[in-house]
């Protein structure tokens, strides 16, 4: 596959569009090229068979394509068919077209998703906690009108444990969890460490 060439098919489509209001412009393009990173690093943890990894690197790349024209996941499949019919091969097409189809649809503690669908909808879970996760709080902030830093370590005292607690039963595999566990530990730690310094106040 010719991934210079896929990679400015996905820069046209996504780049210079707002998915989400409350984002940067391209946010869904950077989106994709980090789960499209993810699923295949997540895969290695998970098993030798990397027979799916360009499958996986290119559905990443164009999961969210249909963002905000709902339903999302039906929408960036289609889209996805016409924007790499003269790039992939058919069997391929389709593989990449299931996967994106697939991605929101998670049906954890089941058997009704492939384990490469799964690896798919993980990846893009993951890629909103951590260091992302604070990006996206201070973007949300700052979009819609907050007024200090004082404002975002809330948020993680009264929203985000309920959010967190829903994104991570909808991981497939211990693997995701230990990842995810790991990304919202460091969250918390950037929000208390804010928490202190909006009163001025230093870290021991």
């Amino acid at each position: 596959m010719d991934f210079k060439r896929l990679d400015e098919i996905a820069q046209r489509a996504m780049k210079r569009r707002k998915s989400h209001m409350e984002r940067e412009m391209g946010a869904a393009y950077f989106h994709g090229q980090r789960v499209a990173n993810g699923a295949v690093a997540l895969r290695r943890r998970l098993t030798e068979d990397a027979s799916m990894d360009d499958i996986l690197r290119v559905a990443g790349m164009f999961h969210d394509v249909g963002k905000g024209i709902e339903p999302h996941d039906e929408t960036g499949a289609a889209l996805t068919e016409l924007l790499l019919r003269d790039e992939l091969a058919g069997d391929e097409l389709r593989l990449v077209c299931r996967l994106i189809r697939e991605h929101d649809r998670r049906r954890p503690g089941t058997n009704e998703n492939t384990i490469w669908e799964k690896i798919l909808q993980d990846a893009d879970i993951l890629d909103h906690y951590g260091g992302q996760g604070i990006w996206m709080s201070c973007t949300w902030y700052a979009y819609n009108g907050q007024q200090e830093m004082a404002q975002l370590p809330v948020f993680y005292e009264t929203d985000w444990p309920g959010q967190i607690e829903k994104h991570r039963a909808l991981l497939n595999f211990p693997e995701s969890q230990k990842i995810f566990d790991e990304k919202c530990a460091f969250e918390r730690s950037v929000a208390r460490r804010m928490a202190a310094e909006a009163q001025g106040r230093y870290m021991d």
